[in-house]
């Protein structure tokens, strides 16, 4: 061994005795939480497995099927015996059908009806983060966008509260879709699904939908065949 690699030998001897308190095994590194969406090829590209606690995420349906992973992943929370929370806005309102469909127990749900307008949005959020009591929180916020500052606010309350917190919205402003404020920005075409922001890994990438919606056509398909007899 060269003069140069003793004393880089040394050196890490020293650094490893020195930090060796600190230090820990890479089986010790978990990804920060999340909360699954039942989209597997997006849980594993995702560092959270799924949409992220304790931050904002932003999906952006201009072709619809943005809801199907919100409900898919509080179908996964409820049948945990853990409580959702959805807050209405003009352009979707969830069906007990579709919620049934997608496998959300009822039960422990919380339907909020849409706000008379954004002041009351964001209160309405405020208030159901603060009851400690919802793993993941969806709200329609339909053709409007928040500016930089109310979405520090939820995010701050996020972390605080530990929440899952996904707001959709039809059309926002260009900027927004690059905008880091958001852990998660999803945008949904006709035929793919374009992640713009996902903390930690290469955007923008995108998703083909049909993926998304494999395991639904099965179901329906045995659906129509239910009520043909």
């Amino acid at each position: 061994m060269s003069a140069p690699e003793d004393s880089k030998a040394i050196s890490f001897a020293e650094l490893k005795r020195e930090l060796g308190p600190r230090l820990i095994g890479a089986e010790q590194v978990a990804p920060p939480p999340g909360l699954s969406t039942g989209w597997p090829k997006l849980d594993r590209y995702l560092l959270w497995q799924g949409f992220p606690v304790g931050e904002v995420s932003l999906m952006v349906s201009e072709a619809g099927g943005a809801t199907t992973l919100w409900q898919r992943s509080a179908a996964k929370i409820t049948a945990q015996q853990k409580w959702v929370a959805w807050v209405d806005g003009p352009q979707t309102q969830l069906t007990p059908w579709s919620l049934r469909h997608r496998g959300v127990d009822l039960a422990k749900l919380l339907y909020v009806s849409q706000p008379l307008d954004t002041k009351q949005t964001l209160w309405s959020l405020q208030e159901l983060m603060s009851l400690c009591l919802f793993e993941l929180i969806g709200c329609d916020l339909g053709n409007v966008w928040l500016n930089e500052h109310q979405v520090l606010k939820l995010r701050k309350l996020t972390m605080r509260y530990q929440t899952g917190l996904v707001l959709f919205t039809s059309s926002p402003a260009a900027r927004v879709l690059k905008s880091s404020f958001y852990a998660l920005i999803l945008q949904f075409h006709d035929k793919n699904v374009t992640i713009h922001r996902a903390q930690h890994r290469p955007t923008p990438y995108t998703l083909e939908r049909r993926d998304l919606y494999a395991d639904t056509l099965p179901q329906l398909a045995a659906g129509r065949r239910a009520l043909c007899g």
